[in-house]
């Protein structure tokens, strides 16, 4: 197995000899193998074992256990001990996938401070044919059929070729000892049932299913990366433009599965995107929306962005000289000393001296109203200066004013309140920039 072992790593390069490894270690038979094999293989590693506190003294067993492998083994060894189930409570989650997350949270956390390479799990075939199963019950695109990664980020996995079977078999040659773990015995959770009912099952239809397995997740993972190659070029595209016009979608044999495959990035369903793509005929101004992007029907494309939800609501500006990060925008403010016309409608200069700070930014409401620069002091409702200027509902839904003691001085990239421009009395002039994001349309110059 040890021949195996080293082969597997060198050809899907996971890892090099002169990597420091840091291996999580539960104390179960899968995680005492792979410390095992890299003590044989001479590679230098540390220990780290969480204590989730879930199973009363069997998990302190755990705990003395893996202490007492990290002696034997002479090396590093890491500890941690949560409180999973009231954290579990506190961030709204089950207690599986919160000891999940704080598990990798937290081997993270090491492998950035103690400078370790990488993260090693011993996951194995099985549990990527669990993983599998699981897909398939829950709905599954082809990422799901793949089974578990070798490597994941930092993370990598050397044992995912080998069975659970093969694993003991190694265990028991080499006259190891592990703990078990007794929750792995109920039925409590979804994987337990299938380890314990589903795949015995399908063992017996096929008594080489792990084999066979690993051939068909071969041919699913190079499948993946075949198809993502074939559309990354369309992706970027519509990153980059932040639209997806109907005629590139139509140059796909399948264009369905590529909407999908497009717009799961940004949290929309397969089943959203079948919607989506069927209701192309639909009137504009038509929304889809997944958690953190809304898309939106317009003529001969669909037009995407970031959610309003994430949006900035409002802001206070205290000083000069001033930067302020936002989802859809980057706002500047800096003093300059000359001023000439610009018909940049990003850019706005202003007479400081009638500013009253902090300033607000915020965004537009149905009642604001200002002085469009231009109209000679007439007061015009915001949203009726929108309607004449033709501006998209979907521009209207990220617009934002500048405000000073509640009154309108930019509408940002639109125009300037005439209260507040530049006159041959000004001593003080601000220079106010907007830079749009690239998920926003930019609207036209004035």
């Amino acid at each position: 197995m040890l021949t195996d072992f080293l082969a597997f790593i060198n050809e899907r390069k996971l890892f090099s000899s002169t990597d420091r490894l840091l291996v999580a270690v539960s104390g179960g038979l899968d995680s005492v193998v792979l410390t095992k094999l890299l003590q044989q293989s001479g590679f230098s590693f540390a220990i780290a074992h969480v204590n989730f506190q879930l199973r009363g003294e069997e998990s302190f067993r755990d705990e003395v256990f893996v202490r007492t492998l990290a002696e034997g083994y002479q090396v590093p060894l890491f500890i941690e001990r949560f409180d999973t189930k009231v954290i579990a409570r506190q961030r709204g989650l089950s207690t599986q996938l919160a000891a999940r997350n704080l598990r990798y949270e937290w081997f993270e956390k090491i492998r950035v401070k103690e400078r370790f390479d990488w993260i090693l799990t011993a996951h194995h075939i099985n549990d990527s044919l669990e993983t599998l199963l699981i897909n398939l019950v829950r709905g599954t695109g082809l990422a799901g059929l793949r089974g578990i990664p070798e490597k994941n980020g930092f993370v990598t996995r050397p044992l995912l070729p080998f069975s659970r079977s093969q694993l003991q078999q190694f265990a028991l040659e080499q006259g190891l000892c592990w703990v078990e773990d007794s929750s792995n015995q109920k039925d409590d959770y979804q994987r337990n049932q299938l380890r314990h009912h589903v795949v015995p099952l399908l063992e017996k239809l096929n008594p080489q299913l792990t084999h066979t397995l690993r051939a068909t997740l071969e041919r699913l993972q190079a499948a993946e990366r075949l198809i993502e190659t074939q559309l990354m070029a369309f992706q970027q595209e519509v990153h980059q433009s932040s639209s997806i016009p109907f005629a590139s979608l139509a140059r796909f044999t399948e264009p369905v599965f590529v909407l999908s495959e497009t717009l799961k990035a940004y949290g929309f369903s397969y089943q959203q995107s079948k919607a989506i793509y069927a209701g192309q005929g639909a009137q504009s101004g038509k929304r889809y929306y997944s958690e953190s992007h809304v898309l939106v029907l317009d003529r001969q494309r669909w037009i995407l962005q970031a959610h309003s939800d994430k949006a900035l609501h409002n802001y206070e500006i205290h000083e000069i000289d001033f930067s302020l990060n936002t989802p859809f925008f980057t706002l500047t403010l800096q003093w300059v000393k000359n001023f000439s016309l610009s018909t940049d409608a990003q850019v706005a200069f202003l007479d400081a001296s009638l500013l009253d700070f902090p300033l607000k930014l915020r965004r537009w409401q149905p009642g604001d109203w200002f002085c469009p620069l231009g109209m000679k002091g007439k007061t015009q409702k915001v949203s009726d200066f929108l309607i004449n200027q033709k501006v998209s509902l979907l521009e209207k839904e990220n617009l934002f004013l500048l405000e000073s003691s509640g009154n309108v001085v930019w509408v940002l990239g639109k125009r300037l309140d005439d209260r507040f421009k530049i006159t041959e009395n000004t001593s003080r002039i601000l220079r106010v920039e907007l830079q749009l994001a690239s998920s926003i349309q930019k609207p036209s110059s004035l």
